[in-house]
Order: C-alpha cells, then structure tokens, then sequence
C-alpha cells in the first residue's frame, strides 16, 4: 500500500548545496517527471526520446526565460529510484535552482521529504536498507577511508555478509525441525551436534562482525594520537608542526601547557585527531595537577601515543617508560640541540625546528594507525549503530538457544532462532516497520 501511494507521486528536490558553483542540480522523480519538465523546458531535441542523455535547451516561465539547462530524462525502471526520474542542470547558484523548483512545485510536484528519492530506490527494490544508509554514510564521510567503508556499504559487501549469516541460521532450523521429525531415531545426537556447531560458527561470524564498529568508530571520527611527556620536552613544538600550522603556546618556561589541546589531521588517508597535553610531573599547583590528571586519562584512552624524550637533559631517566610502554612511539626530541647522537640513546631523532625525522615519524604514525583500523577480519565493517545493535540482539538469541540446546524443548530453540532471524532481516529492511523507516531517512539530506 505504501509503495503503490510512493508511485502515484511526483516529488521534486534541489540536490545540490546551497552556495556559488558551477552546476545546481534540481531531481525529479515519479511518474508526471517528464511530462512537467516539458512544459517548461524547450529544446530542439525532446529528452523523453533521448533516454540518458543530456540535452540542451532553456527553462523558462510563462515565456519568460529563466536559464539555460541541460536535462537528462532516465526511464523508469533504470533509474536511482526505480522511477521515472529527470536532473536539470541549471547554472550554480541559489536563485536559478531555486526558482526552477518554484515553477515545478506550482506545476503540482510535491517537494521531497528528506532522504525520500533513497527511501523510494529501498521501497522499489534497488537497494536494500543497509545500501541506503551506505548513501548516506558517504554524503557525511569528512575521510578517505569512512568514504572507502561507506561505497562497500553501499556496494552491498555488508548486506552479503548478512545475507550470508541467514543462509546459516536457516541451515540451523532445517536442522532442528529434523530433529524434530526424527527425534525417536538414533539420529538425533548426531543432528543435535550438527545444530550447536551450526549455531557456534554463526555467533563467532557476529562476534568479529561486532567488534568490528569500534574500528569503524574510529575511522568515522579519528584515531587518538596524544603527545606526552615530561614538561618542556617539546610536545606543543610537535604538534604545530605536524599540524603545520601554529595552534599550540610555545614557551621555554616549563608548564605552560596546562590543558589539552586538539586538531585533526589526515596521513594518508587515515583521520587522526592529534592531541597535545599537559607535561608529565609531580607539582604542588593544583591546575597543573589537574592537567597532569587530564594527561594521564587521555593515555588511557589514545590509539597511538607519541612519547617525547628530551635528549638536551643531562641525566635522562626513561627507561621505566620504555619498558612500561612498549607499544608508544619513543622519540628523542630537539634533536638540534643535542651535542651527539648518543643522546638520542637509539630512539628516533626528532627536531621540531629543522624537521629531521618528522617525515619519518609521521610515516611510523601512518602504519601503526594503519594497523589498527585493518585489524578486521570481514568484508565490511559494521558501520551503522542501528545495524551493530540488530546484530547485538541477533547474538544474544543465538547464544540462548545454544546454551539450552540440551535442556530446551526443540520449540523454544526454534523461536529464539527465528527471533535473531527477523533481528538479521531488520538490517538489510526485511519486515521493517515504517516506523523505523521514517527515523532512518529523516536524517537525509532534501535532495537525496
């Protein structure tokens, strides 16, 4: 019934941002798509005859020439939508977009609801749920690598892996309704062996799959690489210049930075959010004591740390830290200062005024990023929270009927299992409630 109402409307949406450009895009889509456009648009060529191409002519306004355009007409069903759907390509610009939308609306079209042109290519069956938000995780991705994770979401690489996992929990049902059928045979051990190891490999594929947000977590918002160290060890010089630009107070006196600071940088490809923090010491100022607190609890926290060893101290006591901390970056700082390299006690030399090893500090930045984030053994990562949460809930009714697999009856296995099957269809949108359909693409942008 929603479908047939969807298909009976034309809706129309300005897809592009507002602001000076090149192009703005007006999309429109449904069933009268072509037939308004024609009315307002003239050409020496019809674009209803010229499927996906695009043709020039001009917009105008009860003969009042509005802009030159080009409009491409896509029949349905080989459209983003799976409907009739027409693009004008105006001038960039507010006012030409804008009053081309104008003149379509007083034509009868319906402006679109948010996320609605996606919302009908999931209601007609081009995509499925989970490659609709996919659209919208790469409108919002701000990195190359959200962007990488947000086309293979799109692409349907997760939705095959959900796909994957019903494929499996059904074979656990067949299995358990011959159990069922045949339970007076000696067969039975057997089938009931085939169920449970059915049933644990589909919880170890939801276990990896699960984990697997906290690494698409922070590829969407930045791995956490704090700087410490001992006061006026250059920490705050460091991290102006890997941001390459002065964001820091830098001063000789130690203790000056007292609170954290932080700003994002990309190396190659990958977010990272660069934090510089408070010197590492016992004092008697109580702010200072609270940035020192601040530091010790960001360590906690961080992805990566880079360590900084002052190699201008005279009686440098570090290897505690070093031993303690095995996985930081230990590196020795102002190295312009040092009077030789035995200093540097064989960490990486690194000097915030002449650059030496900054390059290669940030290359070794890069890598132990980079491990993190692909230290995923799936396809795709688990991107969305709506998704990690259906599949929570998938794991916790496989997992129940697991552990009553030797004491509950056969009929209550079933349910739980037919239960994490409808939680798995919920995320690709198999028996999604409207609802929840509305949350979902209300978060859209108008035009997409």
């Amino acid at each position: 019934m929603l479908q047939m109402n969807y298909q009976s409307d034309t809706i129309a949406a300005i897809s592009t941002p507002p602001g000076k450009g090149g192009i703005s895009i007006v999309k429109i889509s449904g069933p009268d798509s072509i037939k308004t456009v024609k009315k307002i648009f003239t050409s020496k060529k019809d674009p209803e005859n010229n499927e996906r191409t695009m043709v020039y002519g001009r917009i105008s306004d009860r003969a009042e020439k509005i802009d030159e355009a080009l409009v491409c007409y896509m029949k349905a069903p080989y459209s983003y939508t799976g409907e009739d759907v027409v693009e004008i390509q105006s001038h960039g610009g507010y006012t030409a977009a804008e009053t081309i939308l104008e003149i379509l609306l007083r034509s009868g079209l319906r402006l679109a609801e948010p996320g609605e042109f996606t919302k009908r290519a999931f209601l007609n069956g081009k995509i499925d749920l989970a490659q609709a938000e996919g659209v919208m995780e790469i409108v919002s991705a701000d990195n190359k690598e959200h962007l990488k994770n947000a086309e293979r979401l799109l692409e349907g690489y997760f939705s095959n892996q959900i796909e994957q996992l019903l494929t499996n929990l059904k074979k656990s049902l067949s299995l358990l309704e011959y159990s069922i059928d045949f339970q007076e045979q000696e067969s039975e051990t057997v089938t009931k062996g085939a169920i449970k190891k059915s049933i644990d490999n589909t919880i170890k594929t939801l276990n990896i799959m699960i984990t697997s947000y906290k690494t698409a977590k922070r590829i969407k918002h930045g791995l956490n690489v704090v700087i410490a160290g001992k006061t006026n060890s250059g920490k705050s010089s460091l991290f102006n210049t890997l941001l390459g630009k002065k964001r820091a107070i830098v001063h000789k006196k130690e203790g000056t930075t007292r609170d954290w600071l932080e700003d994002k940088i990309e190396l190659n490809g990958i977010p990272i959010n660069l934090i510089d923090t408070a010197g590492l010491r016992s004092t008697d100022c109580e702010i200072e004591r609270e940035g020192v607190n601040e530091t010790e609890r960001l360590l906690q926290k961080a992805d990566v740390v880079i360590y900084l060893h002052d190699s201008t101290e005279k009686n440098p006591v570090f290897k505690d830290v070093l031993n303690e901390n095995p996985d930081y970056i230990h590196i020795s700082s102002k190295s312009d200062l040092a009077e030789n390299k035995r200093q540097h006690h064989g960490l990486l030399a690194v000097s915030s005024k002449t650059h030496e090893g900054i390059s290669t500090l940030m290359k070794k930045i890069a890598q132990n990023s980079k491990s993190i984030l692909h230290d995923v053994n799936c396809d795709s990562p688990v991107m969305v929270d709506r998704h990690r949460i259906e599949l929570n809930k998938a794991r916790k009714n496989m997992k129940s009927a697991l552990s009553g697999i030797n004491t509950w009856s056969e009929e209550i296995i079933a349910y739980e299992l037919r239960e994490a099957e409808k939680h798995l269809e919920a995320v690709t949108g198999q028996n999604i409630d409207i609802d929840v359909l509305d949350e979902i693409f209300k978060h859209f942008c108008v035009g997409k």
